[in-house]
């Protein structure tokens, strides 16, 4: 469990000058010239491992998972413009995508602010010498988070900017593993390079790690989940093998388990989740101060539900709190993923759960042609979250099964940062894009994109275009 340890004032407030110069650079730099010259650097500000504990409490904060959840809620077809809305996210939910978009801009500088923060701290980690085995043993778990870390930055950005994932040559992201030099721009790496990298930071954060039980922490665990997710980009059969370590060591919850999950009173199936103790979740869909939602959940994803299933009262909101019960026979489905345990729309992030990985097994399944085993996989998961035994799948060909896994990821992992991903990754699989209920196209909103739109890869920021002349923007996008 990381603790958070005393180190000299001169210390805490070159820490916060370092912290503060990378934010600021942001604002005006591309992502990997943040840190001027002649400024405080590593070596002055980490000098114990007490230095580097608290530079890597440091990266914990920069991990911002919100924007993974707004983007994949309000560009897709999980959500619709709520009765209280007042203009807040109608242009990315009318799918005005643009290299200025505020929430692709929030989501680029936030993954690369992680990488940097694990980047100045990894590089004054090799400047440490531990003395004795215990604190060489920390020393390596620190770093085995921080690569960790850093991996799910790189990881969580070429989800999103790279057109073709199972294309090596494709263009993806900005692989960062360093601190740079101040004038130095870097171009976009391909898929492959990027994959790579990825691959080799998980496999040296795993002979890092020490053991830990603390799902708000890096985990061996958790290294495994990611490398099925990397795996499944790929269409790698290692997926398979990845989720099933988790699937064998984490059960599923039960129905009344499923929802103290959110309330952060039970984590049966949790595999890592990002700690909040200040800043709502909730505040992504409403007002906190009155619970008036400006974004509700869609008529799609509502009837989706089978009536039986637990996650339908996971979703939507059908109690008298935060600004509850929804309506849905007046068009008011109010979302409930977050509803908050000691504070209103204050809850955790799951970030990984054991669910998903029975979802990756299944679309590995489907990936080798074996339908039946992936129809048996889906079958575990509705039997846990229905509570009886269900029916069992019977798929004529790998399109009816992969449909079926896009369904079940869809009523699962609602509002945990997945559709958008999603409907990109099945896009060629199935020949469709993004199609919303008629109910839910309001405020002149679109209602089909088709699976050919460029919008379904985000465009390079422009605020990177502009500090960045080595960098190539994404096709439909003006560079």
């Amino acid at each position: 469990m990381l603790i958070f340890k005393k180190m000299t004032m001169k210390k805490i407030n070159n820490l916060i000058l370092v912290c503060g110069l990378i934010f600021i650079g942001f604002s005006c730099e591309d992502a990997t010239d943040i840190f001027p010259e002649g400024n405080l650097t590593s070596d002055v500000t980490f000098e114990t491992l007490d230095d580097l504990q608290l530079g890597l409490n440091g990266a914990y904060a920069r991990y911002s998972p919100e924007d993974d959840i707004l983007i994949n809620s309000v560009f897709t077809d999980n959500c619709k413009p709520g009765y209280d809305n007042g203009g807040q996210e109608i242009n990315f939910y009318n799918w005005a995508l643009t290299a200025g978009d505020g929430n692709t801009t929030s989501l680029w500088n936030s993954n690369y602010r992680l990488i940097n923060q694990c980047n100045r701290v990894l590089e004054a980690s090799d400047l440490i010498t531990a003395s004795g085995e215990a604190e060489q043993t920390e020393l390596n778990n620190i770093k085995g988070q921080l690569l960790t870390l850093r991996a799910i930055g790189h990881l969580t950005l070429a989800s999103y900017f790279t057109t073709d994932y199972l294309d090596g040559d494709a263009l993806s992201i900005i692989i960062s593993d360093r601190v740079p030099g101040t004038s130095e721009t870097l171009p976009r790496n391909t898929n492959s390079e990027v994959y790579s990298f990825i691959a080799n930071d998980l496999n040296t954060a795993s002979t890092l790690l020490s053991d830990q039980s603390d799902n708000k922490y890096v985990s061996q665990d958790l290294v495994t989940g990611l490398k099925a997710r990397l795996a499944l980009l790929q269409n790698d059969s290692s997926a398979l093998t990845h989720a099933q370590t988790l699937i064998d060591a984490y059960p599923l919850a039960s129905q009344l388990q499923y929802l103290s999950m959110f309330l952060d009173t039970d984590n049966t199936e949790v595999i890592f989740k990002a700690a909040r103790t200040s800043g709502l979740v909730g505040g992504l869909w409403y007002f906190t101060n009155s619970a008036g939602p400006f974004i509700e959940a869609s008529n799609s994803l509502h009837d989706a539900h089978d009536p039986a299933d637990i996650r339908l009262f996971a979703n939507i909101n059908f109690n008298t709190n935060n600004g509850g019960p929804s309506e849905p026979e007046n068009n008011i489905h109010l979302i409930n993923k977050y509803p908050g345990n000691a504070s209103p729309f204050l809850s955790d992030i799951k970030a990984m759960r054991v669910s998903e990985m029975h979802l990756i097994k299944a679309e590995a399944q489907v990936n080798a042609n074996n339908l039946d085993g992936a129809a048996a996989t889906l079958k575990v998961l509705r039997d846990a979250r229905l509570g009886t035994s269900t029916s069992l799948d019977s798929y004529i060909s790998q399109t009816q099964a992969y449909d079926a896994v896009l369904k079940e990821r869809r009523l699962e992992l609602a509002f945990e940062g997945h559709r958008y991903l999603d409907i990109k990754r099945f896009k060629d699989r199935l020949n469709t894009g993004i199609n919303r209920d008629d109910l839910d196209c309001v405020s002149g909103g679109n209602c089909v994109m088709l699976p050919s739109d460029h919008r379904l890869t985000l465009p390079i920021p422009q605020v990177e275009l502009n500090a960045n002349p080595s960098i190539v923007q994404n096709p439909g996008y003006a560079n």
